[in-house]
């Protein structure tokens, strides 16, 4: 009597074992795990050639081939400006004709023409002295007088050998072409107020700029 009792009993556990038993396998098993493979972007591609600054003005359009070999700090800092929109809209505020052009301050877009000069990006770069002469074409960093490391967006293009220029100021760029037309910028009608020394009351700016490898 006690194995016939004992037999229902253990059929519906064996069942149960049967039905049950496999699932609990397949849920924790390892063919369900997704392995992940993380793979790493593939770096952008370096530009090929040399770097050149593009910049349209009102009076035409002027062409700079940068100077990483010389001033690799401020090239990359000009790039980054051109690329960021930096100098879109930017006046060429000081001129001393057929000698010097100077552009770059962002306090030139607004109407108040007593704070041009004094504006910068916020990030002041080292000097970058070298043995260049300042002849027609060259394009160096300004920077506050007496202090060489406050260069920052502020640029001019050289139009005459200027010697008490050398080793004054960081050379970072050429002229190739253009020239031209920095010479009409800086033979533009100058304000006759002493308080705006070699401001140009005509307002020339740089209406589009931009970074080319060549």
């Amino acid at each position: 009597m006690r194995k016939q009792l004992l037999f229902p009993l253990i059929l519906p556990v064996l069942v149960w074992s049967i039905c049950c038993g496999p699932s609990e396998q397949k849920a924790s098993g390892p063919s369900d795990k997704k392995e992940t493979v993380e793979q790493k972007a593939p770096e952008p591609a370096k530009p090929q050639g040399q770097p050149h600054a593009v910049l349209e003005t009102d009076k035409g359009t002027m062409v700079i081939r940068l100077l990483p070999d010389l001033a690799p700090k401020t090239v990359a800092n000009f790039e980054k400006l051109i690329k960021s929109g930096f100098y879109l809209k930017t006046k060429f505020h000081r001129v001393m004709p057929s000698r010097m052009i100077q552009g770059g301050d962002p306090n030139t877009k607004d109407n108040d023409p007593y704070n041009d000069g004094q504006g910068n990006s916020g990030e002041m770069l080292p000097a970058e002295f070298s043995s260049r002469k300042f002849e027609r074409g060259v394009v160096a960093m300004a920077h506050q007088e007496g202090d060489p490391n406050s260069g920052s967006s502020q640029f001019f293009v050289v139009l005459q050998r200027t010697p008490n220029w050398d080793g004054q100021y960081t050379i970072f760029g050429e002229v190739v072409e253009g020239l031209d037309v920095a010479e009409k910028i800086s033979k533009a009608p100058l304000s006759t107020n002493p308080r705006l020394r070699n401001w140009p009351v005509e307002n020339i700016r740089i209406t589009f700029a931009r970074v080319e490898y060549r």
